[in-house]
């Protein structure tokens, strides 16, 4: 059980270390130079936007808790809401899955709740969050399929894919590992599952706060989606990119984040390596992806770094 929960800790980030180390095999001291000076000539004013974007979401995720604390009959702090959510993150950044712990424990620690009743919120908020990223998939993949299937079929991607043959031995050890995983969780999927039916009938239970729950769920991915698009304007090679791009790249980067810490190393890569398939070359795919995960990463650290540090000199609810 020891080996199990280090390992846990061990394979997201090594997973992490592997994919920056994989960027370096496939860029030459040259692009990395290039993609270093698009990212330091970045309009600060986008960043900022992005930075802001990002955090709103973040806030306004603590700020949708509260419609589940008030279900069990609880009533929370705004500031401790929102404080939880960025140390979450931070946690995440640190110790992969130790994120919700942290959450739980700081919202009935402060708010004086059950933990039980606390980690089932965070769990009814996950089964929403997952069901929006399906929904989100599902959405790409309808109304821009032939697209992404063309990509795939084009000369110039194969030709690509021929020139970086690591990568491919790379995605298919990943894929096959992946596959092998799952295949061995079968039940630990089945429970997943009921999980996100049980998290789904607890909702039932916002009655009257159901519609502003759905509609702070709309503006959290909102807010996300938005972050994301903005980056596009802060280096102007980034405009080489096309706007229909933008939202199934995104799509990409939510699914890579929790392969490692914070996504660390797999999400730009993972974006660069969709972009590809398109026509933009590596070097503005890894600026697109580290920027945009560097913006959300500077602002959970600053937030989540601030939360661990003012939360515990508050004695009271707001």
């Amino acid at each position: 059980m020891e080996l199990k929960k280090q390992l846990k800790i061990l394979i997201p980030i090594t997973l992490g270390i592997f994919f920056i180390y994989l960027t370096f095999q496939i860029t030459s001291e040259a692009e990395r130079d290039l993609i270093w000076g698009y990212i330091k000539s970045a309009k600060i004013e986008y960043v900022l936007a992005a930075m802001g974007l990002g955090a709103c979401a973040d806030i306004i995720r603590g700020l949708r808790w509260q419609f589940l604390s008030k279900a069990i009959g609880h009533k929370s702090s705004s500031i401790i809401s929102i404080a939880s959510v960025f140390m979450c993150y931070t946690s995440n950044m640190a110790i992969p899955r130790s994120g919700e712990v942290v959450r739980a424990t700081v919202l009935s620690e402060y708010n004086k709740i059950p933990i039980s009743k606390t980690l089932g919120t965070i769990a009814a908020e996950r089964v929403v969050d997952v069901s929006i990223s399906i929904l989100i998939l599902v959405s790409v993949w309808l109304l821009q399929y032939n697209v992404i299937l063309d990509s795939f079929f084009e000369d110039d991607f194969l030709n690509s894919m021929n020139d970086n043959i690591e990568v491919i031995v790379s995605l298919v050890i990943i894929i096959t590992a992946i596959i092998f995983f799952i295949l061995s969780r079968i039940n630990k999927i089945r429970k997943f599952f009921k999980g996100i039916l049980e998290g789904f009938l607890s909702l039932t239970k916002l009655k009257k706060k159901l519609f502003p729950f759905i509609l702070f769920s709309t503006l959290i991915w909102t807010c996300y989606i938005l972050a994301f698009f903005v980056i596009k304007f802060s280096v102007a090679e980034l405009n080489l990119i096309n706007n229909s791009l933008i939202f199934p790249a995104f799509v990409v980067g939510v699914f890579s984040i929790s392969l490692s810490n914070h996504g660390l190393g797999v999400y730009p890569l993972a974006i660069s390596l969709f972009l590809v398939n398109f026509g933009i070359n590596t070097e503005i795919g890894l600026t697109y992806g580290w920027m945009a995960w560097s913006c959300q990463a500077i602002i959970t650290l600053i937030f989540g770094g601030l939360s661990f540090f003012v939360l515990p000199l508050l004695n009271t609810s707001d």
